[in-house]
């Protein structure tokens, strides 16, 4: 109670809040006037790691108990926890600004992208053991064998039905018909449709409207952009349809404007840009070649601590829906997770006192929890030391990782068995990939034992505070 009553009085009262909502390890905020939030404040409360803008939110490091810590704080600042994602609860209309326009694109991806990860990383370790356990790895189980079909089955279904999954989390996110979203994304994988495709004969919808023959089974960009839309054509139905036959009219007249709309110009518009920023990426990536994922991993937890990494994940996810694999992004990020497992680890055995005894809680959380905002904001941002370990084993680890050309085929979890998400493939890009992350583990860590580390820094380390006095009730 006192941790987030301090938080609320250090980011301009409940008045100045607009919602909350929390990840893993984040609590953030909206607010109305960012004038109004003592970052330096929010830093230095005990119980925090760290404070930082993120774009307009407002994200405060609590660690892996912030979902504890979110209901209280939504209690004490008149926040319902189901209405935080409402981003204008005051109720005025934000006023359009062209400069906020690639962030707020980037917010509504992520935003809607973040609720489903669960279901593509419980889905990918089906296909990840699929991978191993077959003919590709280990050979222990043939092709055609159950459990072997078991696994393929639900590890495909992760990705193959994404748009139906975005549609939900779209539809949660913009604050629109749930039930009309998810018929558009049922749509896009509707036998049906697959047969018309598969046909390849023109195909002119309600007999008027030319129809592009895409398939958008494991699509993302055309279901958000038509989630997108649909906010809008929903709304304009709900206002302006008599209440005599709302029940029945704004549905139909919904689908009637949506469906068309979808198939012939806001699925195929997604769909050529799913393909342009797939082939700029592969442009880029043959471009740079190794020295791409070797940057990554170099430099991969900076990017985390600024909060860019979200943005930059999404890409990831659409080389994974296009070619079934990522080359750059995770390939090179998860890299650099075994540099800064390394980096901790040196730290754990160069520090003493109170010091080695928050190392050895970040070896932990670290290795077997996977969170890393600890380690980022408790460590390596506050010794120069750790970031020169940190980067020489991420760009090392990463150059052996691109010269051998591996490649990331599922989500999996962050923690010591994230090699595991280079399974899925060929048996040798998981051999090669373990690897490269072995190499970066181990020069992270000689570095870090060799150079040491100056324990004695200054930094943002937890830092007490001194509670207000509670009230006396009265008698």
């Amino acid at each position: 109670t006192e941790l987030c009553e301090q938080i609320l009085a250090n980011v301009g009262g409940k008045d100045n809040v607009t919602s909350a909502v929390h990840c893993m390890t984040r609590l953030r905020l909206n607010v109305k006037d960012k004038n109004k939030v003592d970052v330096d404040a929010c830093k230095k409360i005990k119980g925090t790691v760290g404070a930082q803008f993120s774009g307009d939110q407002f994200q405060i490091i609590i660690g892996q108990h912030v979902s504890d810590v979110y209901p209280e704080f939504c209690t004490i600042a008149g926040l319902g926890t189901q209405a935080a994602i409402d981003e204008n609860l005051d109720g005025a209309k934000e006023p359009f600004d062209i400069k906020k326009v690639p962030s707020k694109i980037l917010d509504y991806v992520s935003q809607s992208i973040a609720p489903i990860i669960p279901i593509m990383m419980g889905a990918g370790f089906f296909k990840m053991f699929y991978s191993i356990l077959g003919p590709s790895l280990l050979g222990l189980f043939t092709e055609d064998s159950d459990i072997i079909q078991s696994l393929y089955m639900v590890g495909n279904a992760g990705t193959y039905f994404l748009p139906i999954f975005l549609a939900w989390s779209a539809s949660k996110k913009l604050n629109t018909s749930t039930a009309m979203a998810l018929l558009l994304g049922v749509l896009l994988m509707d036998p049906n449709y697959e047969a018309i495709v598969a046909a390849g004969e023109s195909f002119n919808f309600y007999g008027l409207f030319p129809m592009q023959l895409n398939s958008y089974s494991s699509s993302v960009i055309p279901i958000l952009l038509s989630v997108w839309v649909l906010k809008y054509v929903y709304a304009f139905m709900q206002k302006h349809m008599p209440n005599s036959i709302k029940v029945i009219g704004v549905p139909f007249c919904t689908l009637l404007v949506m469906v068309p709309l979808m198939f012939c110009l806001l699925a195929p518009v997604g769909n050529w840009i799913s393909m342009g920023l797939s082939s700029a990426i592969t442009f880029i990536y043959d471009l740079a070649g190794p020295l791409a994922i070797a940057l990554i991993g170099a430099f991969w937890p900076f990017i985390v601590a600024t909060g860019m990494h979200g943005a930059i994940v999404q890409i990831a996810l659409l080389n994974i829906t296009a070619f079934g694999y990522d080359p750059v992004v995770l390939a090179g990020s998860n890299i650099a997770y075994y540099a800064l497992m390394g980096m901790v680890v040196s730290y754990f055995i160069r520090a003493k006192g109170e010091e080695k005894q928050m190392a050895s809680a970040n070896c932990i959380t670290l290795l077997v929890g996977g969170i890393s905002e600890p380690s980022l904001f408790g460590i390596l941002l506050r010794n120069k030391k750790a970031m020169v370990s940190q980067i020489i084993g991420g760009f090392v680890g990463g150059l052996v990782g691109g010269v051998l050309s591996v490649k990331v085929y599922v989500f999996a979890t962050s923690n010591i068995l994230t090699v595991l998400a280079y399974a899925g493939g060929e048996g040798s890009n998981f051999i090669y990939a373990c690897i490269a992350c072995a190499i970066a583990f181990a020069v992270s860590l000689v570095v870090g034992l060799v150079v040491g580390y100056d324990t004695n820094d200054e930094g943002a380390g937890l830092k007490n505070y001194k509670p207000r006095p509670k009230k006396a009730k009265a008698a």
